[in-house]
């Protein structure tokens, strides 16, 4: 004897039917509206960690400095995978993105004209950009608030693309 459920299966699956584009919409959504707002806001976090790490080196012991370096790779991930979610949710704030990773570059090229060319009073500016770094970091986790979507309906109209529509005028015969 059949299953009175087998019916409202068949009409389940067919009902859900992806299809390719439907996938890179869903793809470029995540990215948006989620991925974006919590790297941003992660990003910042581990700034914050990195000077909590900085203040273990001068007021712990020298032996800190692994943790503040360490996780100087764990923010250049993260960088990756912020600008990873700004391309793929088609995220307009590109320009402040590649602005902090600019900042990120300096940082770290900062320690190194200290190390290399004994450049002291020029690697002395490491904490002023890290403060400049933090403060624009700040400025795009703010900004990535407006793509944090709280609703299927928030979720699809962000990721429908903006076009506006060109009304022609009838030409007099």
């Amino acid at each position: 004897m059949a299953s009175p459920f087998v019916d409202d299966a068949v009409e389940i699956k067919t009902s859900l039917h992806i299809t390719h584009g439907d996938t890179l919409i869903m793809i470029r959504t995540f990215a948006r509206t989620r991925a974006f707002p919590i790297l941003a806001w992660t990003y910042l976090a581990a700034l914050g960690v990195q000077v909590f790490f900085a203040g273990m080196y001068v007021f712990v012991g020298a032996s800190n400095i692994e943790l503040h370096r360490n996780m100087a790779h764990v923010i250049g991930l993260l960088t990756v995978l912020l600008i990873a979610s700004v391309f793929v949710g088609r995220v307009p704030e590109k320009r402040l993105v590649f602005g902090v990773l600019g900042l990120l570059v300096v940082q770290g090229m900062l320690v190194h004209v200290g190390q290399w060319f004994g450049l002291w009073t020029i690697a002395a500016l490491h904490p002023v950009n890290a403060l400049v770094l933090t403060y624009a970091s700040l400025a795009l986790a703010k900004r990535s608030n407006a793509y944090w979507a709280t609703s299927m309906a928030d979720a699809a109209a962000a990721a429908a693309p903006t076009r506006t529509r060109i009304e022609t005028q009838p030409t007099p015969a």
